[in-house]
């Protein structure tokens, strides 16, 4: 392998990137871009974006297609500047060159820096608008049991700004339930605005700010913000997976209790496996574990799994579980634990 390795994009990159990137060099590029796939067959379009194994690639007369990388032989894009991510972290900007089969050319202000397709997780194209960069899903879930008399509607919603060196996320959740001839309610929500950046090869740090509401756990409203950093054990084609470690603050206000402020110690784990191989399929799994240090021996625990099936192109099914533990909720005389298990159906964009 030729080229430097490196954990960020070197100045001199980015200023070539939007020297070649004015609207006018725009314009020029055009849908230029070669793929070739394993048959010998070649296709001309515009990269738009590699990430999570699969290739989208727009042409003229196709529309736009999502390609497996895995099974693409080579990628030619002479006149388009882009980012290219790898498994280890590493990171650089330029044009695609002609590479030997099942490698690409980037060659960077330094010079030329040959890669494996294997080893190579994510490219972006620089100049994309905002829009364009943003990936998220939507999706819904309504049961009703006569017996009981209980009927809940849940929604889930996540968007998703990637780039090779950062990732931006918002994720919602409503869970609304009503019970017959019962003012009790056990509505339960949560909104997370979260920042990760891969400031190292192979390291990762994270901030983010919470907002939750849970009445099964005696929990009126709980606002939170929490650093943390870790390694990523995982990141390929296939799979990623992370764990890290920091701390969080926290304001609580209870169901009939004082309000309270906390610092906890907060541990993070996430793991994704995706295939593109139709039908699509992803599983997402999560885990948020919180030891209290202004309340000694109290844990709260936050699990969150989901698996997300294609029905047709961009609808899908899903089944969801959480469990939500606190040792010691605002409220003493409410429940410790909240589990539940959602199958939905939604629209991902």
């Amino acid at each position: 392998m030729t080229g430097r390795v490196c954990c960020w994009v070197s100045v001199p990159a980015v200023m070539m990137a939007l020297l070649l990137y004015e609207p006018s060099a725009a314009v020029a590029q055009g849908r230029t871009d070669v793929v070739s796939l394993a048959n010998g067959d070649h296709i001309t379009g515009e990269v738009v974006a590699l990430e999570r194994g699969q290739l989208e690639f727009k042409t003229d007369d196709a529309g736009t297609l999502y390609l497996e990388w895995d099974k693409l032989v080579s990628l030619l894009a002479p006149n388009r500047v882009v980012e290219v991510g790898t498994a280890d972290g590493r990171r650089f900007v330029g044009t695609l060159g002609p590479a030997a089969s099942r490698s690409i050319d980037v060659i960077t202000t330094d010079g030329p820096v040959t890669l494996t397709m294997t080893e190579t997780t994510v490219i972006t194209p620089i100049g994309r608008s905002f829009w364009s960069k943003l990936d998220g899903s939507i999706d819904s879930g309504f049961s009703y049991t006569r017996s009981s008399g209980v009927a809940q509607l849940n929604l889930n919603s996540e968007t998703v700004y990637r780039r090779p060196a950062f990732r931006a996320r918002v994720a919602a959740s409503l869970t609304l339930t009503e019970k017959q001839d019962d003012d009790d309610r056990d509505d339960r929500g949560s909104l997370e605005i979260s920042y990760l950046r891969y400031r190292w090869q192979r390291w990762f740090i994270t901030g983010a700010g919470r907002f939750e509401t849970n009445e099964s756990l005696g929990l009126e409203f709980r606002s939170q913000v929490g650093v943390a950093a870790g390694p990523r054990l995982i990141n390929t084609n296939r799979a990623q997976m992370s764990a890290g470690a920091g701390l969080a603050f926290n304001h609580e206000q209870g169901v009939d209790v004082q309000s309270t402020d906390n610092v906890e110690g907060l541990l993070v784990f996430q793991t994704s496996y995706f295939t593109y191989d139709r039908p699509k399929t992803n599983l997402d799994i999560a885990l948020q574990y919180y030891p209290s240090f202004s309340d000694l021996g109290r844990q709260r625990l936050q699990f969150d799994a989901g698996v997300k099936r294609e029905l047709l192109k961009d609808l899908y099914v899903s089944l969801n579980g959480y469990d939500t533990f606190d040792s010691r909720p605002p409220n003493p005389d409410a429940e410790k634990n909240d589990v539940g298990v959602v199958a939905s159906i939604g629209w991902s964009y």
